[in-house]
């Protein structure tokens, strides 16, 4: 009786054992599930007000910008004629030329009567209207006041949102000292100094964007911001400003293309070939060449999904 006692015991003994070893192997977590790599990493989606503060800021620049290049074109216009008024202009001379060679083979009653003819028609064109010069291309005004506001208001909306998830005080100070800047340059009606904090205020919207989920990487949205303020620099002729810039593209570029969930290799190289030719061409100091291979890169950056 008192073997089988022993032996109960014995069993018991082991049994506890047992459990106390599944138990503290349950409590270091080696038998615990591990939770998927999706779930650990997860973010929520960024905030419409923010979104909405990106899409219109960028749309702000984008405006601003047509309405230079629109100028610009006009201006080179005025000062170079294109192919085809050139071509117009040097048809209409080789007829004059024509006429005038067969002027001199003509009878002198002949020539009186042409020159008439000719004096008659000079002074119906003189008498006629003038072609009306086309308007100098400038900022739509009031809708960039619009925007400014609907700007305050989503940041309003935002920002106390930017602060409970995780935004530094520092890039918040920031971009409320920028965003009243840019208002103020829109009042003030400054065209240049309002491309200027655009850009400035659409540059920390990265920051604010790495606190979320994501597509497309806020580090694409960087490279955007500094190929247009490299832009702007060679505009204003500050090429000195442009090299720290330049230095800070291919980094954020190498930092967004691995975080691309969905790499396309053939976009992906048409990006490093653009930002190359960006490179060489604002080290060469080449203004209008800065801002064609700009806008094909910006281009290729906005096709990342």
């Amino acid at each position: 009786m008192i073997g089988l006692n022993g032996k109960f015991a014995q069993c018991a003994k082991c049994a506890l054992t047992g459990i106390l070893i599944v138990l503290m192997v349950a409590g270091c977590g080696i038998l615990r599930p591990k939770a998927p790599k999706e779930e650990k990493d997860h973010k929520k989606n960024p905030p419409k007000a923010l979104s909405q503060m990106e899409e219109d800021t960028d749309k702000m620049i984008g405006d601003l910008e047509d309405v230079r290049e629109k100028r610009a074109k006009q201006k080179r216009e005025q000062q170079h004629p294109s192919n085809q008024s050139n071509s117009g202009q040097t048809s209409e001379q080789t007829k004059q030329q024509g006429q005038d060679d067969d002027e001199d083979i003509r009878k002198p009653d002949q020539q009186n009567d042409q020159n008439e003819g000719q004096q008659k028609e000079k002074g119906q064109k003189e008498q006629g209207p003038q072609e009306t010069p086309k308007p100098v291309p400038v900022p739509d005004w009031a809708e960039l006041e619009s925007t400014s506001e609907s700007l305050h208001r989503n940041w309003n909306t935002y920002e106390p949102k930017a602060k409970s998830d995780g935004a530094m005080t520092e890039t918040m100070k920031s971009f409320e000292e920028q965003l009243i800047a840019l208002t103020e340059q829109i009042m003030a009606r400054n065209e240049e100094k309002t491309l200027i904090a655009a850009n400035s205020l659409y540059s920390h919207y990265p920051e604010f964007l790495k606190l979320y989920s994501h597509d497309q990487p806020p580090e694409v949205k960087e490279v955007k911001s500094l190929a247009r303020q490299i832009i702007l620099y060679g505009q204003q002729n500050q090429w000195e400003k442009t090299q720290p810039l330049l230095k800070e593209m291919k980094p954020a570029w190498q930092e967004a293309k691995v975080k691309i969930s969905k790499p396309d290799s053939d976009l992906n190289s048409k990006i490093d070939a653009a930002l190359y030719d960006f490179n060489y061409v604002v080290s060469k100091k080449k203004i209008n060449l800065a801002k064609i291979k700009g806008d094909i890169l910006i281009g290729n950056l906005e096709q990342i999904k």
